[in-house]
C-alpha cells in the first residue's frame, strides 16, 4: 500500500468516528473527504504502473 494513501483512509476515519461521537457533521464530513483522497491516491497509484 502506498504510504500516503493508508495514512489518509486512517485518520478520516478517526475524524469520521470522533465526528459522528461528538455530533460534529463538518468533521464528520471532513473525515469522509480524507478517506476519499486515500483511496483516490490509491487507484491513481495503480494506474500509474500499469504499462500503456
Amino acid at each position: 500500500m502506498p504510504e500516503g494513501s493508508g495514512k489518509d483512509k486512517l485518520t478520516g476515519k478517526a475524524k469520521e468516528a470522533m465526528g459522528k461521537l461528538t455530533g460534529n457533521r463538518r468533521k464528520e464530513a471532513e473525515g469522509k473527504m480524507e478517506q476519499t483522497k486515500g483511496e483516490t491516491k490509491r487507484k491513481l497509484r495503480g494506474r500509474h504502473d500499469r504499462p500503456a
